[in-house]
């Protein structure tokens, strides 16, 4: 009886230990699987996340603000209001101040106070001036010189006339046999130009303000600052006759001046004909 209680007492404790080693392998295997489990579910969590960011409707929402805002300054260009045309540049006269001179002959003065006459300006001549003081005016006659004039020989504001194509018609006329082709051209440029079209002009006089080149054919170069000034035909007989379809600016015994946009044309008496000068208007 004693060995059968031993036995049966062997045999418990084996089985009890079986049973723990068991018990122990069900702990582990649960222990595996639950992480296993709580790896899987984080996993798909984090699945589910990406795929709810790039779904359909996340990518519409995300373009649609923008295709609004790239739309928006089209809709503004087509709004915009044309623009406004530039005004034409007008061209500024050479002299922003000018005065001209209303009679031939007219003494200008060293002062204000008179005293010496430095020149004579001729009748439509223009100056830049320079100021004004007690009825006189100063101007700039040249580079080098200046003077002082009476208010009342000069011209403030600028005369009006005929157009510059009728003052060159009527020169046409008055000068059929015209030598300078185009003289117009030459106005308000260097000496020189002329000279290289037409040959040296050596004869020449000089007074305060003018340098005079005389050609044999007949007419003259008035030239300051070696820049020419006017060009005059002598001997010019039927002058007055091609002239007077013209308004004169001014008229007295001793010369006519008509005025055009940019150039002058005068006529004066000489030696029982008539002196025709073509000049440029700064002052315009």
């Amino acid at each position: 009886m004693k060995e059968e209680h031993q036995q049966t007492q062997a045999e418990n404790e084996r089985v009890s230990r079986h049973e723990r080693r068991r018990q122990k392998r069900s702990r582990r295997l649960l222990g595996a699987g639950g992480v296993l489990a709580a790896a899987l579910i984080v996993s798909g969590w984090t699945y589910l996340v990406q795929t709810n960011d790039d779904s359909p409707e996340k990518a519409t929402t995300s373009v649609e603000k923008p295709i609004e805002q790239a739309e928006e300054p089209k809709a503004k260009e087509k709004e915009k209001k044309p623009e406004a045309k530039k005004e034409e540049k007008k061209e500024k006269p050479e002299i922003e101040q000018a005065a001209w001179v209303k009679r031939p002959f007219a003494n200008v003065f060293a002062s204000a106070s008179g005293g010496q006459v430095v020149y004579k300006a001729d009748l439509g001549d223009v100056y830049q001036v320079l100021e004004t003081e007690d009825g006189m005016v100063h101007l700039q006659l040249t580079d080098a010189i200046d003077g002082w004039m009476p208010e009342s020989d000069v011209s403030l504001d600028a005369p009006k006339g005929a157009s510059d194509e009728e003052l060159l018609g009527a020169l046409a006329a008055a000068i059929p046999s015209q030598p300078i082709e185009q003289p117009e051209q030459y106005l308000g440029k260097p000496v020189a130009e002329f000279e290289a079209k037409y040959g040296k002009l050596g004869n020449t006089q000089q007074d305060a303000v003018n340098t005079y080149y005389f050609s044999n054919a007949g007419y003259l170069l008035v030239v300051s600052d070696g820049v020419v000034e006017a060009i005059d035909w002598m001997n010019v007989p039927g002058a007055q006759g091609a002239l007077q379809a013209l308004d004169a600016a001014v008229e007295t015994e001793y010369g006519t001046w008509y005025e055009g946009e940019k150039l002058q044309l005068k006529a004066f008496p000489d030696n029982g004909s008539t002196r025709v000068r073509l000049a440029r208007d700064p002052g315009k």
